[in-house]
């Protein structure tokens, strides 16, 4: 999560430093510049679907890229990043705000956040993390090949999700303790662990019939159901 905040916050100053790179941007259906990167401090950046791009970055905006476009490294610090379906990114990254992939998706690296939720469609694809601290983490028949990490946000997978280590970690602020809410972890119809449940504070774990776990997971409360039962 670190790494967020450095690259991020050295954005900030490279862009600051250039009056140019203000305001909106946006990029039309069917651009071939896969090697122009799209800046800005204040304002949104859309790419129009079909197309291939650098990477873009803001501090105080949006990032929307259109279906079946491929891009470099996504990032804005105050502002949410949606990708719509048959999308390909090197990283999606920000900070105050949520991450949403449309279907078939590819993340070739981490799908980042820190107040905010990520949400991946099916069929998406993410190589590296799939991360927050406060908000939701939900895949449906996705691959994730790194971990799903969070703080004190709930983690939903279904239909076949797969993932190598779920952690939740405990909140470090002493303000942060004891009066949140147990996170809600819940394992849906096919999904698959191929690593390790590492749970570092007391969290609600709710396992379809089809996920193959082992029954006693430390500050786990566990809760069985089966069919397409929705008890979460």
């Amino acid at each position: 999560m670190n790494k967020i905040i450095v690259l991020i916050t050295a954005s900030i100053f490279s862009l600051s430093a250039c009056g140019n790179f203000l305001g909106s941007k946006n990029i039309a259906e069917n651009t071939d510049a896969p090697n122009k990167d799209f800046d800005t401090v204040n304002g949104s950046i859309t790419v129009g679907s079909h197309s291939h791009v650098g990477d873009l970055s803001t501090v105080n905006g949006s990032v929307k890229i259109a279906s079946d476009s491929q891009v470099g490294e996504a990032s804005t610090v105050n502002g949410s990043i949606v990708l719509a379906e048959n999308v390909s990114v090197e990283s999606t990254e920000t900070v105050n705000g949520s991450i949403k992939l449309g279907k078939n998706c590819h993340v070739e690296e981490d799908a980042a956040t820190v107040n905010g939720s990520v949400t991946a469609q099916s069929g998406c694809i993410i190589g590296g993390n799939f991360e927050t601290v406060n908000g939701k983490l939900k895949a449906i028949n996705t691959k994730i090949k790194g971990d799903i990490e969070t703080v004190n946000g709930s983690v939903i997978l279904l239909d076949g999700t797969s993932v190598d280590d779920i952690v939740i970690r405990k909140p470090k602020s002493f303000f942060n303790k004891s009066k949140k809410k147990k996170p809600v972890v819940v394992l849906g119809k096919n999904v698959v662990i191929h690593g390790d449940l590492e749970f570092e504070r007391a969290v609600i774990l709710y396992v379809h019939d089809s996920v193959d776990i082992d029954d006693d997971i430390e500050n786990a409360e566990i809760k069985n159901f089966k069919g397409d039962e929705t008890p979460y």
